[in-house]
């Protein structure tokens, strides 16, 4: 692996894929990953959690950090239009899928962003390819997952698989995910379900189940000083599913990273749709320097 100074001195971070079409499918290790492509500049891939395609970043992020960025979003093997894997994965078969995806789309070097399982994905990424991430920010981390007795995606999942109409499933993603303040407004949350209820290419429960046992098997936190990326992380004062403590032993093993808390009003797992403002404006200063 490289040293942080080391990376430092590589080839300039920068992609000539103008050729490449803005979206599309690909054939990466072994899936078909979907992509699409949004503004110029150096290369920002956006790695969702579990259960959700990258349509969640066009919120909020996309807007934003394409004005900076060339921002490469990636829906994860069995979740929105990319394929349905036959077989259980781990979260490194995902970090590698997003090697394959760079390969395929001829990006060199990238920074990285990942929410919560993709945070997951996003440390596996710079421990397993450190020499294709810049910067790497983790927003909603856990390292440790399989070291829990119980942990919620563990009832998340029995739930997701016998809740033929979703609407247990989808209060108990709510209650976990979002803040007070927003389970208290009632018109939020009804063009949230909403929105989430318009998307053509839900998750299946055998994906979800796939997805839930990669992100519960997951174990990184003896190996978090391997990485040498730059790092931030994120967290949000009343996240619930990876409270502060969680989010603070992630950033105490990896060397030198930066650790930011987000407090007040929705502060909650999903800051990059509740403090779309604050967490992008943490991105992009962390991402300039």
């Amino acid at each position: 692996m490289t040293s942080a100074t080391a990376a430092s001195t590589q080839e300039p971070m920068s992609a000539n894929i103008n050729h490449v079409p803005p979206s599309g499918t690909v054939h990466a290790n072994g899936q078909q990953l979907f992509y699409e492509i949004h503004g110029d500049g150096p290369p920002l891939v956006l790695v969702m959690g579990i259960g959700y395609d990258s349509s969640l970043w066009t919120l909020q992020q996309v807007p934003e950090l394409s004005t900076r960025f060339r921002v490469v979003l990636l829906d994860n093997r069995d979740a929105g239009r990319s394929s349905r894997a036959d077989r259980p994965y781990t979260i490194a078969d995902m970090a590698d899928d997003v090697a394959g995806l760079l390969e395929a789309l001829e990006i060199r070097r990238t920074h990285l962003l990942g929410l919560s399982m993709g945070a997951m994905i996003g440390m596996e990424f710079a421990l397993r390819h450190a020499d294709r991430l810049d910067r790497l920010v983790l927003t909603g981390p856990g390292a440790a997952p399989a070291r829990s007795a119980v942990d919620p995606i563990f009832i998340w999942n029995w739930v997701k698989a016998n809740d033929p109409r979703g609407e247990v499933f989808g209060a108990q993603q709510f209650t976990w995910l979002f803040s007070s303040a927003f389970l208290r407004n009632q018109q939020a949350v009804q063009d949230t379900i909403t929105l989430l209820a318009s998307n053509p290419n839900p998750v299946e429960p055998e994906a979800y189940d796939r997805q839930a046992l990669a992100y519960l098997q997951f174990d990184a936190l003896d190996r978090l000083g391997d990485i040498t990326a730059p790092t931030l992380v994120i967290a949000g004062e009343q996240d619930l599913l990876t409270p502060p403590w969680v989010a603070r032993e992630v950033a105490g093993g990896i060397p030198a990273a930066r650790f930011e808390l987000l407090t007040g009003d929705g502060s909650s797992h999903v800051l990059p749709l509740e403090r779309p403002d604050d967490f992008n404006q943490l991105v992009t200063n962390f991402l300039a320097e």
